[in-house]
């Protein structure tokens, strides 16, 4: 299934079910706008632990060309009946400068729109990298 790509909205809540690889016990997470309403970020705030959060964006918004194709059992375990159903979601990385933020396209988000069911999908034999650059796309 190739998930469609969809623009960043707030969610009431995600729900990991088995966590996020290197956080099993962060299962619960909520979306909030970084920045400005025109900001491409967005903070994944964890509800069960405050001292964790990811700063997320939309990769088509920085790479129009990347694309997700899940297998059955992802699509399955998030209730994807449809691509349109899915909402794929990226973490950034900030650095010192801002133009060295990178993206972690080999480890995106996926989240069902209408369940908020969630989990991050290792894409394997995949182009993309954890330490993808941003600055090249922004400028």
């Amino acid at each position: 299934m190739t998930t469609a790509t969809d623009t960043v909205t707030e969610a009431p809540e995600l729900h990991f079910a088995a966590g996020i690889p290197a956080f099993p016990h962060a299962r619960r997470f909520r979306l909030q706008q970084w920045g400005s309403t025109e900001s491409a970020f967005s903070v994944m705030q964890s509800l069960d632990d405050p001292d964790l959060a990811f700063v997320v964006t939309h990769p088509g918004l920085f790479f129009p060309e990347f694309e997700v194709d899940l297998d059955d059992d992802v699509a399955e375990r998030l209730g994807l009946r449809q691509p349109e159903d899915a909402v794929v979601l990226v973490i950034v990385t900030i650095r010192d400068r801002a133009a060295d933020a990178t993206a972690n396209l080999l480890g995106p988000i996926v989240v069902n729109k209408r369940t908020n069911e969630a989990m991050q999908v290792v894409l394997h034999n995949s182009p993309y990298d954890v330490r993808t650059p941003l600055a090249s796309r922004t400028s």
